[in-house]
């Protein structure tokens, strides 16, 4: 391969040797060189390695748990290693978010159904309302910010000495860059900058650790606080005669005067001097090297995953309250509990309210009030009526509510156990799940189903289930022979959880 060679030296050198010409642009340990990944086109190989990957997959026959799963752990990391060196473009992150929203959805690539979940819900933390899977967008600049901070800590590494040795000591990092030519260093330098002006000062969380002062900065080093002495103290800086001079040299001198052409005048010199005498009394160096710190992690060390979490908790919306999770069920009957949260799920009421055209927005299993959210899940006689046997079932006072939010506060108001509460309320995201597949299953089913079995499945699913995750034994002590019986009934029938 020539670089800056004509063709034709490239070719006699090639005869001579007895090799192939590379040409760019060409794929190195899985990473494209020579290619201007600024382009879109140029990410068009990745892009196609997701639908690949999905097309492998059985959609239809997994269920949105299982979905979620593979959304989590493979969709989100095909691309990393790409991620992790270049910028991707806006475009292309929305292509990829767009193959993870139709996935989610059970939609194919193309396909043109309705999508009931917006994506940024999805994408939002659990603390903000969502389910936590986090946008690509956070995963690439997370993943490019680490270098800065590599670049930071690792000052002896020959990466580090070329970046310098082409860029300067501090690598540009701060200033206001302009590049003629393409390069990887000088892009991250402006996303890092581009970043800062959307509001996430991410260089803010780099701090110095004191050691023995060696390698750290006495004015233009974060060392001190959250400012440097530079910002804080502008008049003593520009007194001092040696701008770079380390914490060391500047603490072994007999006094802060040393160093300075002359001494502070009286007025604003004077107060800035006697602030930062007082800052610097009882500072004492330590027999150990500097180190550096990221605040955003309480241990110090840099984590990939904490400024993924901060730009998403910057750029993401607030969906709700904390999306509640129990771990003792499924993952698609909670993500089936937090749609009812949300009322987000295809009942008549939300369908008519797009605008499409049913025959009726009245409730199919009483036919006698509008479907909605509400009235399915808490309102509904059927509902009403399990949910009375469910709490007989626990030995809880019957109670009646109708909404969401009143479900919500009456269960936090109960007497239980923690572990026993949330058991409990495990129990009634399985009862939500069992309607509103009886629901469509009295809609589109061939045959009408029973409605005497719901209790039944929900109390052997909600013991199997916790049998199976082994949750706490004691919740489901007064269990009978009956409802053993019927988990090993519903397990005959092949329920399947993921």
């Amino acid at each position: 391969m020539g670089i800056s060679v004509s063709s034709d030296k490239v070719d006699q050198a090639a005869k001579k040797i007895g090799c192939a010409i590379l040409q760019v642009p060409f794929s190195y340990l899985g990473s494209k060189v020579g290619c201007l990944m600024s382009r879109i086109q140029s990410w068009s190989e990745i892009v196609n390695n997701i639908l690949t990957r999905l097309s492998k997959w059985k959609l239809k026959t997994l269920s949105i748990g299982g979905r979620l799963t593979l959304l989590k752990s493979v969709l989100g990391s095909l691309p990393i290693y790409h991620m992790s060196l270049f910028k991707v473009p806006a475009k292309v992150l929305l292509n990829m978010e767009s193959i993870r929203c139709h996935f989610f959805n059970g939609i194919e690539h193309n396909g043109k159904k309705p999508i009931w979940v917006k994506w940024n819900k999805v994408l939002a933390s659990k603390e903000k309302g969502g389910l936590g899977v986090s946008s690509f967008y956070a995963l690439n600049r997370a993943l490019l910010f680490k270098w800065v901070w590599r670049f930071c800590t690792q000052q002896s590494a020959l990466w580090t000495k070329i970046i310098k040795g082409i860029h300067g000591e501090d690598g540009k990092i701060g200033k206001h860059v302009r590049s003629h030519h393409p390069s990887l260093w000088l892009d991250i330098v402006k996303e890092v900058q581009h970043i800062q002006r959307q509001g996430t000062d991410l260089m803010g969380f780099i701090h110095r650790k004191m050691g023995n002062g060696v390698d750290i900065r006495f004015w233009e080093d974060k060392w001190r606080g959250d400012n440097t002495f530079q910002s804080d103290f502008p008049r003593m800086y520009a007194l001092e005669t040696q701008k770079n001079i380390s914490v060391a040299l500047k603490l072994s001198h007999d006094d802060l005067l040393c160093s300075f052409r002359r001494a502070p005048r009286a007025g604003a010199e004077e107060l800035q001097y006697i602030q930062l005498v007082k800052i610097m009394e009882g500072i004492t160096l330590f027999d150990s090297k500097d180190r550096w710190r990221w605040s955003l992690e309480g241990c110090g060390e840099f984590t990939v995953a904490s400024v993924r979490n901060l730009l998403d908790a910057n750029s993401l919306p607030v969906v709700s309250s904390k999306t509640r999770w129990i771990k003792a069920v499924p993952i698609k009957v909670n993500i089936h509990a937090w749609k009812v949260k949300l009322d987000i799920l295809p009942t008549r009421l939300n369908i008519s309210k797009r605008g499409m055209d049913i025959e009726s927005i009245l409730c199919p299993l009483c036919e006698k009030n509008v479907e909605s959210s509400s009235h399915i899940f808490f309102t509904c006689p059927i509902s009403r009526e399990i949910f009375r046997k469910v709490l007989l079932w626990w030995e809880i006072d019957v109670v009646m509510v109708s909404s969401y939010d009143e479900w919500l506060e009456w269960l936090l108001s109960i007497r239980l156990h923690s572990k026993h509460k949330e058991l409990f309320e495990g129990v009634c995201y399985v009862l939500w799940w069992y309607i509103w597949n009886f629901r469509n299953k009295s809609i589109f089913g061939s045959a009408c189903p029973s409605k005497a079995l719901i209790f039944e499945k929900i109390k052997g699913v909600c013991f199997a289930v916790s049998q199976l995750r082994k949750t706490d034994k004691g919740a489901f002590g007064w269990l009978s022979q009956q409802i053993k019986g019927v988990c090993f009934a519903v397990s005959q029938l092949r329920v399947r959880w993921v």
